[in-house]
């Protein structure tokens, strides 16, 4: 006997496509301070997207800085790091005790400074170029890799670094710099305290963002919601009237789209501010809770996120056409399956657009099934249908 379910839950393919999973590493570190548009990358991911202060980082992420770009990031073991502008940079880590890590930033280009915490008996803490490893147990130092040159070049502030390539290895200790490369092998000289590099000294931004939304709680899908946006002073958090120019705001997902006059929408859009004020909205087109990110030269940047929810209504207007299209493509058993049943909710599962916008384009034929529907029993009185869409 067949027992049908009160409930049903249907979600849509936009496209059928090969997506490789792998396992992304654990939190290992925080974004503590941030000047500009600094980008990160998360494992197995090819698209760089914006990040923002307070951020946890993983191991396995890339990040990137462009110019006039900085940012500082706090390692689990307490160890803070400093990444130059145009920088990209590797974070691998992982613990080895509870307060102890092994951790490697495999740095492709660019400069960091790094004041390391003590590393203990278990700990572990490299930085990687292309032509030479730095490895510490506990110092403050400064490591570039210039791209054009093809060299490596290492200052030490205190402690002990050692320092090594292919073609040999030294120990490079306070007031003393080093350089390497693929051509040659280690050598160091003593320096001047006017040689210190001095750059991670001024990469605290001068701006900040303070956000305020026109509606709290949760939005129902749809419906626009207005971002209010000033610039305050990074230090002293007060509001800066002077300030005038631009942000960039940019949507996390595809389903929550930004615009500044509500006339077009996009996924990323420049804000201008004139007086430390500006205004943006957004609006989703499926549930759940998106986020946007907003950056701009010297600042801080920040995320926000937002709850949407369907209506009744909205349930209801899917799932009739959910009925109609089951009806008049002769597929009975899902017609039968959702008969006398209340829709919980739908969604894009793979692509964009709307679930309404999909079903409109199956009754009109723009869109055709891949394949039968696909049904699931979840096991605690609902069921799942996933429908497989392509263009005719």
């Amino acid at each position: 006997m067949i027992r049908y379910q009160k409930y049903f839950i249907f979600g849509i393919f936009l496209c059928c496509t090969a997506i490789a999973f792998g396992a992304g590493g654990k939190v290992v570190a925080t974004i503590a301070n941030m000047k500009g548009a600094v980008l990160v990358k998360s494992f197995g991911s090819r698209k760089y997207v914006p990040a923002y202060k307070g951020q946890f980082l993983k191991s396995g992420e890339w990040m990137k800085t462009a110019d006039g770009v900085f940012v500082a990031i706090i390692f689990l073991d307490g160890s803070n790091i400093k990444i130059q502008q145009k920088t990209e940079v590797k974070i691998s880590s992982y613990r080895m005790t509870a307060k102890e890590l092994k951790t490697n930033l495999e740095m492709a280009k660019g400069q960091a400074w790094s004041n390391v915490a003590n590393q203990g008996v278990a700990g572990e803490f490299t930085i990687t170029t292309p032509t030479a490893v730095a490895s510490v147990k506990g110092t403050e130092f400064d490591l570039q890799f210039d791209e054009d040159s093809g060299e490596s070049i290492l200052t030490v502030m205190s402690g002990e670094v050692s320092f090594s390539n292919e073609l040999g290895e030294l120990l490079a200790g306070a007031m003393e710099s080093a350089t390497a490369s693929d051509e040659s092998g280690p050598s160091k000289t003593r320096i001047n305290q006017e040689d210190l590099p001095s750059w991670q000294k001024n990469t605290d931004p001068k701006y900040a963002f303070k956000l305020k939304t026109d509606r709290f709680g949760k939005t129902q899908v749809g419906r626009e919601v207005k971002v209010n946006i000033q610039m305050i002073n990074a230090k002293n958090k007060r509001f800066d009237d002077g300030f005038s120019g631009s942000a960039t705001v940019e949507s996390q997902s595809s389903e929550l789209l930004i615009s500044t006059d509500g006339s077009s929408w996009s996924s990323s859009v420049n804000v201008p501010i004139s007086n430390g004020r500006g205004v943006v909205k957004v609006k989703s087109s499926r549930q759940g809770n998106p986020e946007i990110i907003i950056n701009g030269d010297d600042s801080e940047s920040q995320s926000l996120g937002f709850e949407y929810y369907q209506s009744k209504t909205q349930k209801q207007a899917s799932s009739n056409k959910l009925n109609t299209f089951a009806r008049s493509k002769g597929q009975s058993r899902l017609t039968e399956l959702i008969k006398d049943k209340a829709l919980m909710k739908s969604q894009i599962t793979m692509g964009a657009g709307s679930v309404d916008a999909v079903l409109q384009k199956l009754e009109t034929g723009e869109l055709e099934l891949d394949g039968d529907p696909d049904i699931i029993e979840n096991g605690d009185g609902t069921v799942t249908i996933k429908l497989k869409v392509k263009p005719r």
